[in-house]
């Protein structure tokens, strides 16, 4: 995504990290510089949280600078230095964030987690399928000192479940009924992904905790696991896994495999 200001001197580095400063992290400037820079990387945030909201089918985007300014979130956005005549472009954006969850395990425990989460992952079409979303993905990764298995996706869509799957080997998942997905492996970790040491909740402290707060996100009945393997990819070939609690409830029984409850039921 090209702008009408120098891309290059706002982000020094290919890959910028985003706080809700929203100033890149290695900014250094006066008072003056601050309140300008500021303007345009929200300018950015803005646009490119447009764009990943309308390829994604979403009516509001889920990504912008006043969210991030009023959150703990953080934004890695990655540039193409030698686009738009030397003037750069920007390329992806993703965003990631702690999360308090109630998740459900392969054993259909429920535990209560805040983990750290992907909420948001765009590349502009013009740089899709060149390596750009895996750098960038690698990246946090890396800065976080993570394994893939160990975030949990916010509502990943179809093309988004892909690439985890050609890049990082994650083929069974476990939707969850908030609308995220986890990936085997994902409670084996001694997950750094967590800020907080995990609390298992037994079936009676859960329905105890739907009765006073009607989290509906305690019922193990809609926690199902799937395995897929794409043979394939491209804008045909590709894989087109669940990415709703909805599909996943309404596939064929054979397909899925039902977590076990404690009951063994």
């Amino acid at each position: 995504m090209e702008f009408k200001f120098n891309v290059n001197d706002v982000f020094k580095s290919p890959i910028s990290k985003i706080n809700n400063s929203v100033l890149p992290s290695d900014f250094a400037g006066d008072r003056r510089n601050t309140l300008q820079c500021a303007g345009l990387v929200a300018e950015v945030l803005d646009e490119m949280g447009y764009a990943s909201g309308k390829a994604q089918g979403l009516q509001h985007p889920i990504t912008s600078a006043d969210k991030l300014r009023n959150s703990e979130q953080i934004v890695y956005l990655m540039i193409e230095p030698g686009d738009n005549d030397g003037k750069g472009s920007v390329v992806g954006l993703l965003k990631i964030g702690v999360k308090n969850l109630f998740l459900y395990d392969e054993t259909g425990m429920v535990h209560e987690k805040k983990s750290l989460c992907i909420l948001d992952f765009y590349v502009h079409e013009s740089k899709q399928r060149s390596g750009h979303g895996k750098e960038l993905y690698d990246y946090m990764l890396h800065d976080k000192n993570l394994e893939p298995c160990q975030l949990a996706i916010d509502k990943p869509s179809e093309n988004f479940l892909s690439f985890l799957y050609k890049h990082y080997g994650l083929a069974k998942i476990y939707p969850q009924n908030n609308n995220f997905v986890l990936f085997d492996g994902f409670f084996n970790n001694n997950n750094s992904a967590t800020t907080e040491s995990m609390e298992s909740l037994s079936h009676r402290e859960a329905a105890s905790h739907i009765e006073k707060n009607g989290h509906s996100c305690l019922d193990s009945s809609f926690v199902k696991s799937a395995t897929y393997k794409p043979t394939e990819y491209g804008r045909h070939a590709a894989f087109k896994p669940t990415d709703t609690m909805g599909k996943v409830v309404g596939q064929d029984p054979s397909s899925l495999t039902r977590l076990p409850t404690t009951s063994g039921v």
